[in-house]
């Protein structure tokens, strides 16, 4: 625990110390702007030299005792970004559900199990966010799981089993769905964030996702489908 706060404390002053650069660099080009003649080329000239030179002192200096070349400017937008909670703890209770069993992505979708599903709506219940179903990968194959009410038996779900999953804590948050992009940059934010947490990724147990309220009019607003993106996770040893 004392780890964890003195994580946060180092975090919290450097974000305070990009803060006061940054203050300073904006305040100092404002001051010039201010005392431009815009009639005058003159001062034009020496307007976009600053603006230059400004840019140059976002982008070179170096950050932690490291040379680099990441833009300044863009590291403590992302910083001021993160006080943004937009990443959350949730646990999944555990549920009786039916697999697909461990398949290609194109044997999933391309298969017998879609459609066996779509006809068989009426054995599944909500499990969170008003979902049913997690997409879970492991080893290059996934496996599409839909937690089933409890009356259902497997002469219910035939050909088909039904597996107790065991539920436990995920790290949660939104992507979009069927962009690898989207989903590789959630997941990077998703382990950086942890870092500051006294929680690791639980390695034993696979990542997950599922599309959450995919109706036409958020779609249309979003212009994309939401995906959660659920990382297993336990604490801190």
């Amino acid at each position: 625990m004392l780890e964890v706060l003195g994580k946060k404390v180092t975090s919290i002053d450097e974000e305070i110390s990009l803060l006061h650069e940054l203050k300073e660099i904006v305040l100092d080009f404002i001051r010039i702007i201010e005392q431009v003649d815009f009639s005058k080329e003159t001062d034009i000239k020496m307007l976009y030299e600053k603006a230059k030179e400004i840019e140059t002192q976002i982008v070179n200096v170096d950050y932690r005792g490291n040379p680099s070349t990441v833009n300044r400017l863009l590291e403590v937008t992302e910083k001021l970004d993160n006080k943004i909670p937009d990443i959350m703890i949730v646990k999944i209770p555990k549920f009786r559900a039916v697999t697909s069993g461990l398949v290609t992505f194109e044997e999933l979708f391309g298969g017998d199990f879609e459609p066996w599903q779509e006809d068989h709506n009426h054995l599944f219940k909500p499990v969170i966010f008003d979902c049913p179903d997690f997409l879970c990968g492991k080893d290059d194959k996934v496996e599409w799981i839909w937690a089933v009410k409890d009356e259902v038996t497997e002469s219910d779900t035939c050909p088909y089993r039904i597996i107790e999953f065991p539920g436990g804590l995920y790290a949660v948050a939104v992507t979009v769905d069927g962009d690898g992009e989207s989903n590789a940059k959630v997941m990077r934010k998703i382990e950086k964030w942890l870092e500051g947490t006294n929680f690791i990724i639980d390695k034993d147990r696979a990542s997950m996702g599922h599309m959450i309220y995919p109706i036409e009019e958020i779609k249309q607003g979003l212009g994309y489908n939401q995906m959660n993106l659920y990382v297993p996770i336990k604490f801190r040893e």
